[in-house]
């Protein structure tokens, strides 16, 4: 299987929480992360898949195998962000996501990568890898029908 670059784009907009801040009033390290873990949920879904799926053999997940992030600048409670995903390689082993968070300005907050792979959760054993299956790279790869950037608005809880 060939290395195929930038194959999809996808973008969810959220607004910074009163609980994804620290003492210092700016966005824990951890939310940068976890911005980037849902957008590329969001993605999945977009595409009509999950974090967890089912096929005939049993249960497919998509584990970390690395994940790097770089912090430009901090972003407070109540501050809108987007985050930008481009998947940017599948090559039957892993799955490699680029992502850009920037502010409403379009200025970058932080950038990173997800590097993940396609394992089986089989109920008794331990997971292992498996190549990713064929519906799993067309429905990331829009089967060649890629669709419009999709843009998902959480709203504030200001709790």
């Amino acid at each position: 299987m060939s290395k195929q670059p930038f194959i999809e784009k996808h973008r969810r907009v959220t607004r910074i929480r009163w609980a994804d801040v620290d003492a210092s009033g700016f966005a824990h390290f951890g939310t940068y992360a976890r911005l980037m873990e849902e957008t590329e949920y969001s993605f999945l879904r977009h595409c009509g898949l999950s974090v967890v799926l089912k096929d005939e053999k049993g249960t497919i997940g998509f584990p970390r195998l690395s994940v790097v992030l770089s912090i430009e600048r901090p972003v407070g409670f109540d501050d809108t962000v987007e985050t930008r995903l481009s998947l940017v390689e599948i090559d039957g082993k892993q799955i490699i996501y680029d992502f850009e968070i920037v502010d409403n300005a379009g200025d970058r907050v932080a950038d990173g990568r997800f590097r993940v792979a396609c394992c089986r959760f089989p109920a008794q054993d331990a997971p292992y890898a498996i190549l990713t299956p064929e519906f799993v790279i067309q429905a990331l790869t829009g089967g060649g029908n890629h669709r419009p950037l999709t843009d998902i608005i959480d709203e504030p809880t200001n709790h």
